[in-house]
């Protein structure tokens, strides 16, 4: 019995030390999005915000439409991590906005946050 516990401790230790995301406390988190006002009514203008982006590094913005689309625009890069744009919405729906870079030869998103347009 003795042996059988010891092969299962071994076992958890080898699958958590193969992925220590699942071992670890403090799992990772996004930088803050936020949007104000949110709800807001459409044509309506609010202000879209993201802080803790790295700095120095190309920046882009996604905004995905509730139809489905999805445009990107370069942002540039930031000296204090952060972004502050006016937006409105030209219909009513959620409107996802996101914040990448590269990293080496991949993309990365930074941020995350919505808006329900009424």
């Amino acid at each position: 019995m003795k042996r059988i516990a010891l092969c299962f401790a071994v076992a958890v230790g080898v699958f958590l030390g193969a992925y220590p995301g699942i071992a670890s406390a403090h799992p990772k988190t996004d930088p803050p999005c936020t949007i104000n006002p949110n709800p807001a009514a459409v044509g309506s203008t609010y202000v879209v915000s993201a802080s803790g982006l790295p700095t120095g590094s190309a920046i882009n913005l996604w905004i995905s439409a509730p139809n489905g689309t999805t445009t990107g625009s370069p942002l540039g890069s930031t000296p204090d991590g952060t972004f502050n744009l006016n937006e409105s919405s030209s219909y009513a729906g959620t409107w996802t906005y996101k914040f990448t870079g590269p990293t080496g030869h991949n993309m990365q998103t930074y941020a995350t946050c919505s808006i329900n347009a009424f």
